[in-house]
């Protein structure tokens, strides 16, 4: 009996964490004290670990809900965002009753050297993010998970 407990226990700890990193794994800390998330090519997005890491995003947020968007290149330099969109559209999602569900879009404009705009309220925690934009005619996508 003891044995098949800890058979479903472990079941269920894989499936808990199942999202968790559905976007690719990023080793390094932020340098602004937000989180990291690799930036892939559109066409891999949902591949994980397998698609190729292009660049890598940060995403921070003020207390007053305002997102600060960075990309960096492999080695954590900040890019010079000279070559990419004028703007980022943004999809967000959050977990009502245990499912992720659309909430709706919104935008981050350039600002200097990295991307600027406002989170709208959200009612439900956690939620999730998918980012998209360009550099040069290449499409782009990065994806923040089980934020809160």
């Amino acid at each position: 009996m003891k044995t098949f407990f800890s058979i479903i226990l472990l079941a269920l700890s894989f499936s808990l964490f199942a999202h968790e990193g559905g976007h690719g794994d990023v080793e390094d800390g932020g340098k602004f004290g937000g989180v990291l998330s690799p930036i892939v090519a559109k066409s891999e997005a949902g591949k994980g670990n397998k698609a190729k890491f292009l660049y890598k995003a940060e995403l921070v947020r003020s207390a007053a809900g305002v997102l600060s968007f960075y990309i960096f290149d492999n080695e954590m330099k900040l890019m010079d965002l000279k070559d990419f969109s004028p703007e980022i559209a943004a999809k967000l999602e959050v977990k009502k009753k245990g499912k992720f569900s659309y909430v709706g879009d919104f935008k981050l404009q350039k600002n200097g050297n990295h991307y600027k705009g406002q989170l709208p309220k959200i009612e439900y925690k956690p939620f999730n993010i998918d980012f998209f934009l360009s550099h040069g005619k290449q499409d782009l996508f990065v994806g923040f998970s089980n934020l809160d």
